[in-house]
């Protein structure tokens, strides 16, 4: 009782007590749902249709495509500017597609596996021209040899051994291929059931017709609307107003940017840098002058670290910096350069020319690689080889006989003349350029292999040199970069206003330069490399007027600041905004009417030139195209409209075009040869406004599907 009793006395306490105790247990299980929604959140990088994209999906995008063009191109890497075009690709092909699907859905328009299964196996769509599905002996794409893989493919997956990387590699070039099939294809679909949404009729045609075959030439009279001075014109508030509000429509923005101030530094090499670079580069020209042979020149090249690697062999003059080879054939053999900057590729250059002479660009050739127990053995086979076939063996049999074909192939000069080449590389490549047609030759290498040689044509001689050349690129020491760090730093550290910053800079040495309408797609700010934490400060963290920290970036040769200047939200740009364009239209007109003002009396040509008009012929002037006009450097649809409604003979004028006033004596009218063709003509018409169409439709569907890009928070 005395127990129950003393529950009693704490029951409201207990109850609290379960009760909190229930809550945290809700709560946890809410706030561990809220942080997983927001991590979930955080790894979007974009929404389209309310479907949202996860950072693993886009970077798949990416990946799929990157491998698209190593296949294609045949490369196995790419540079900053490369990869940031494939990200920007992968994503508006995701968008795009993702559009048409959207309405397609709705349209009950598909595509089937066996439409897929039709375009593989014929080769029709451009993702299967690659080199890896092409017939070497007719240069076709060979859906065979698609088969061929996948069945290999298939063998070894089931097999569970162990697929190569390649193979990896093509099959997920493949897969991607499908899916990129499968929507161009429906993409296909889609836009052949608009363009049956476009037609013409006989009478537009004839009209159509009409304006192009009907020509005119004229006597045409210009005067430019430069040629009323700015001050001639002013502009008020109201008339700004006006204008603003009558064109509004096309002041809208559907998407934010930002319009930011930035002072950058691009650091650069000091005196004391060009001087130690020149010091240097005399050194090496002394080395290179002192050389006895190649072998010591190609010792001075690599000890002054030269960007330029040296191989012993002769090349054609593409294979040197420009600035070196348009100087060989001016310079002497033996000859040794006097050091020199270039300022078009910033290095500082020296060469000796080693030797000079007349050499096929390109070489048909065949071999045997002799392999042996030893190098006794090797040798042995070798001679056996030489001696079979100067005794009139045929090589392809003898090449069997090693398990090898024997097969011929070519060798041009660019294939190998700017790489770097090890010294059986060279010793390979000497050899077989100094071969003629027909002759066969025993060459052993120095890491103990030993290869049969046979030339079977030549072509293209040239003119090829053997050059030893050391190229430095001038760079700034650590000293001079620290020495701009801590002075910009300072400098950025005084100033933490942007009105501080603008009225200081310049005595400092620095230029604030405004940038505007950056949107959040961007990769770069400014032009410079690497500025992804600059470019997520301004569209994550900053307020208008805000200062960001100094950002070291480009290729670790750039200083940045950036400040905020303003947020441009989606809708009507503001009147502000607009007024330079605003005020210049209004000039525009105004000096238009001044100009139309001048000339109302004029009645001929002659009277026009009188006015300092700009008398110009121009034949074959039509309503169909607009008429460019050289004095006002313009192209003025307006010239086309008023020869076409005026007589042979007879002036007309004066009249407004866009960039001045115009006035015309028509010289002759004439019809083209062409032959009016009614359906021909309907049918161009109807495609025509399809076209234009085109674009508006899907930036339509853009729009209306609401499309988020937040990659810039992942790039």
């Amino acid at each position: 009782m005395a127990a129950l009793q003393s529950i009693r006395k704490r029951g409201v306490l207990l109850v609290s007590l379960i009760a909190l105790a229930l809550f945290l247990f809700i709560a946890g299980d809410l706030f561990r749902g809220l942080e997983s929604i927001f991590q979930s959140s955080s790894q979007q990088v974009g929404e389209v249709n309310g479907k949202t994209v996860s950072i693993q999906d886009y970077q798949k995008m990416v990946d799929d495509l990157q491998t698209y063009y190593e296949i294609v191109q045949n490369k196995s890497s790419f540079n900053e500017d490369e990869l940031n075009r494939i990200k920007d690709e992968a994503w508006q092909t995701y968008v795009q597609s993702e559009l048409i699907k959207t309405e397609c859905e709705e349209l009950g328009l598909a595509v089937t596996d066996d439409e897929i299964s039709e375009v593989v196996k014929s080769g029709y769509s451009q993702m299967l021209q690659v080199p890896i599905f092409m017939n070497q002996q007719t240069g076709r794409y060979d859906y065979s040899m698609v088969n061929s893989f996948l069945t290999e493919y298939k063998k070894m997956k089931d097999a569970g051994t162990q697929v190569p990387e390649q193979f990896e590699k093509v099959y997920k070039f493949y897969m991607f291929a499908q899916r990129q099939i499968r929507d161009q294809l429906l993409s296909q679909k889609y836009q052949v059931l608009l363009s049956k949404c476009f037609l013409s009729n006989p009478v537009e045609a004839k009209l159509a017709f009409d304006s192009r075959a009907s020509e005119s030439d004229i006597l045409l009279a210009a005067i430019p609307a430069s040629s009323v001075k700015d001050d001639d014109v002013k502009v008020s508030d109201d008339e700004l107003k006006a204008k603003y509000n009558e064109d509004k429509a096309k002041y809208e923005q559907f998407v934010e940017t930002r319009d930011i101030k930035v002072i950058d530094i691009q650091v650069v090499a000091s005196a004391e840098d060009k001087a130690a670079a020149e010091k240097d580069l005399a050194e090496a020209a002394a080395k290179l002058e002192a050389a006895e042979n190649n072998t010591a020149a190609g010792n001075a090249v690599r000890q002054a670290s030269s960007i330029i690697a040296y191989s012993d062999i002769f090349k054609t003059k593409d294979a040197y910096p420009m600035m070196i080879s348009a100087k060989l054939d001016s310079t002497a053999v033996g000859t040794t350069a006097k050091p020199a900057f270039d300022p078009m590729t910033n290095t500082y250059y020296t060469y000796k020319v080693l030797g000079k002479t007349t050499q096929a660009d390109s070489v048909l050739f065949r071999q045997i690689g002799v392999i042996g127990k030893d190098e006794a053995d090797i040798a042995k086979k070798a001679d056996s080889i030489m001696t079979a076939i100067n005794g009139g063996a045929k090589f392809k049999d003898i090449a069997k006989k090693y398990n090898q074909t024997g097969d011929s192939t070519w060798l041009s000069s660019d294939q190998f003349q700017t790489a770097q080449l090890d010294a059986d590389n060279a010793k390979f490549i000497t050899t077989l350029y100094g071969m003629s047609t027909g002759e066969t030759k025993k060459l052993a290498l120095e890491n103990g292999n030993t290869v049969i040689l046979q030339v079977m044509k030549t072509a293209n001689p040239v003119t090829k040199y053997n050059v030893a050349a050391v190229v430095k690129e001038l760079k700034f020491s650590d000293d001079t970069y620290s020495h701009e760090y801590n002075k910009f730093s300072s400098f950025v550290a005084e100033n933490t206003t942007l009105e501080a910053m603008e009225a200081n800079a310049a005595k400092n040495g620095y230029t604030v330069r405004p940038i505007e309408d950056i949107t959040n797609n961007s990769h770069l700010i400014g032009g410079i490399r690497n500025t992804r934490d600059a470019l997520k400060w301004v569209f994550d963290e900053a307020k208008t007027g805000n200062i960001s920290q100094l950002y070291e970036c480009g290729n670790n040769d750039h200083l940045l600041v950036v400040a905020l200047t303003g947020i441009n939200k989606e809708g009507f740009r503001s009147q502000e905004k607009m007024k330079d364009i605003l005020t210049d239209e209004i000039k525009n007109d105004k000096k238009l009417d001044k100009i139309m003002e001048s000339l109302k009396s004029v009645k001929s040509i002659a009277e026009a030139k009188s006015k300092n008009a700009v008398i110009d012929t121009v034949k074959h002037v039509s309503f169909a195209a607009p008429t460019f006009v050289a004095a006002t450097n313009a192209s003025e649809p307006i010239v086309g409209a008023v020869a076409t409604k005026t007589a042979k003979g007879s002036f007309a004028g004066p009249f407004k075009g866009n960039a001045g006033v115009y006035m015309m004596q028509v010289i002759n009218k004439t019809q083209t040869s062409e032959k009016f063709d009614a359906k021909s003509e309907a049918d161009a018409l109807a495609m025509q406004s399809f076209r234009m169409a085109s674009n508006n439709i899907i930036n339509t569907l853009y729009l209306n599907a609401k499309v988020k890009d937040n990659r810039y928070k992942f790039f």
